[in-house]
């Protein structure tokens, strides 16, 4: 009996691809922020924790149903650092939104890349 083998390569993984797109490298990290942002004329504030940080922006998980492209300030909780980021990414869960710093700083989370 004879044996059939395609000549179609194997797609790569689906993290594999996802790697080739980012423009930073990302690590897993659980960094505490506050976030502020504009509502009105209302200053809006809620915490949020790091999924993951590059040294272009995180995944993070915020305690409020943040828009796309919602402007906010990203402040470390622990060195009380501040960022102007973007809201570039949300989950279809309110909570989960990937945030693009305004001025890429790997510096900002404290952490060696």
């Amino acid at each position: 009996m004879a044996t059939k083998t395609l000549n179609t390569p194997v797609a790569p993984p689906v993290d594999d691809r996802w790697a080739k797109l980012r423009s930073h490298k990302r690590i897993i990290s659980r960094v505490k922020l506050m976030v502020e942002w504009e509502d009105g004329a209302k200053k809006q504030r809620a915490n949020a924790v790091t999924v993951d940080v590059s040294h272009s922006g995180c995944m993070a998980i915020v305690g409020a149903p943040l828009p796309m492209n919602q402007r906010v300030r990203l402040i470390h909780s622990e060195t009380g650092r501040q960022a102007d980021a973007q809201v570039v990414w949300r989950d279809h869960e309110a909570w989960d939104v990937g945030l693009e710093l305004a001025k890429p700083d790997a510096s900002f989370w404290g952490l060696t890349f």
